[in-house]
């Protein structure tokens, strides 16, 4: 491989409203194409959204043995139940508006800080 190729990480956090956080961890491949181009594939993902010292409100990641497989998890705000598991197809993976979305309705019941 080339200095230009290998795995790219992101991970972080973005702060949301009524202290809901969202944690990212994207792992991305960077290789070049048959026409020399370099390319970059995001492969593996993972959006935990959640309350600090409180509950979790949503997971998405596609983290274990079938990666083709993205798991959505959506917890109750009040208990931190698991109210929803689904198993989705790659063209069912939400875009990253749609998460922060999805986040933002789940958060609507909590208290304001």
């Amino acid at each position: 491989m080339s200095e230009d190729e290998g795995i790219l990480y992101l991970q972080g956090y973005i702060q949301c409203l009524k202290r809901v956080q969202l944690q990212v961890t994207k792992k991305f491949e960077l290789r070049h194409d048959y026409q020399g181009r370099l390319s970059v594939r995001c492969y593996s993902y993972r959006y935990i959204g959640f309350v600090p010292r409180g509950p979790r409100l949503l997971k998405y990641h596609n983290l274990h043995a079938n990666p083709d497989d993205y798991i959505h998890r959506v917890y109750s705000p009040a208990t931190g139940a698991e109210v929803l598991y689904e198993i989705l197809r790659r063209d069912q993976f939400p875009t990253f508006p749609e998460v922060l979305q999805e986040l933002a309705c789940l958060a609507q019941g909590l208290p304001s800080v």
